[in-house]
């Protein structure tokens, strides 16, 4: 599938960051990317800067372009849909990545004949580090890929997957800021300033990180590896296994998988 034109629907932190990727990696010109926000001052300022096309109506997006990346919020996709499809030319090619919905209900909602492409990257994608989920309709897939590969890594898993990888990957960098939150906390318990904490707390994330990106190892085989006997940090793992840090977090998974599941049936 050759697709020439897209039109982004919803510029927020997502949908903007995914601009810019498909920019930076040359994957549509400026002149063939339109992009469309209900903030209309939002939206015109992004296709300022970035020198794309700015729709003032939904129906641009519709009528002047092949594909559509649906980046609003799940609640929306309704009201969303309707003001797209009255104007299609042919049965549409769609990009979702709305949390919780599923391609069905996608196609419930625009056409049963639409191609469609389920996405679930994360905030990643801002500084070109998403990792993003894909899956969906097989001539469509392609395009969706280098589109995504523009913001990060991809992999293509089964749709059964994503309520987990919404609840792990798209939400997941939250849950490291959280951890980076509160070692700021102790560090400033501890005497040190505001600045000199987020100091401590960016670059020891930002090490670990790299580490784990670059070595051929596993996370628990890293782990093992700064773990000695009677150390330090052996001392603090234990405290955090003892208070059950690791069934905290599942539990905290399986929220976020519910609340997904609850999200997409608030559409369907």
């Amino acid at each position: 599938m050759r697709l020439k034109s897209i039109g982004i629907v919803g510029v927020g932190h997502m949908g903007s960051a995914i601009v810019r990727g498909v920019l930076r990696k040359k994957v549509f010109n400026p002149s063939d990317i339109w992009i469309y926000d209900v903030d209309f001052k939002k939206a015109e300022r992004l296709a300022r800067e970035l020198k794309v096309k700015w729709a003032k109506h939904p129906k641009e997006i519709a009528v002047r372009t092949d594909l559509i990346l649906l980046a609003v919020k799940p609640q929306n996709l309704p009201e969303t849909a309707i003001s797209l499809k009255a104007h299609f030319r042919k049965d549409p090619s769609v990009i979702t990545i709305l949390a919780g919905v599923s391609m069905g209900t996608v196609k419930k909602h625009f056409s049963q004949k639409a191609s469609v492409v389920r996405a679930m990257p994360n905030l990643g994608a801002t500084v070109g580090e998403s990792f993003t989920a894909l899956t969906g309709d097989r001539a469509l897939l392609p395009v969706a890929r280098r589109i995504f590969e523009s913001c990060g890594e991809v992999l293509i898993l089964p749709e059964s997957r994503f309520h987990a990888i919404t609840a792990l990957s798209g939400s997941g960098p939250a849950y490291y800021f959280f951890l980076m939150e509160l070692a700021m906390i102790e560090a400033k318990r501890w005497g040190l300033s505001e600045e000199q904490a987020i100091l401590l707390a960016k670059q020891t994330a930002k090490g670990a990180a790299l580490l784990a990106t670059h070595s051929p190892h596993k996370p628990s085989e890293l782990r093992g590896e700064v773990t000695s006997k009677g150390g330090t940090t052996e001392a603090a793992l234990k405290v955090l296994i003892k208070k059950r840090f690791p069934q905290i977090f599942s539990q905290a998974i399986m929220a976020a998988v519910k609340q997904g599941e609850k999200l997409g049936k608030a559409v369907s």
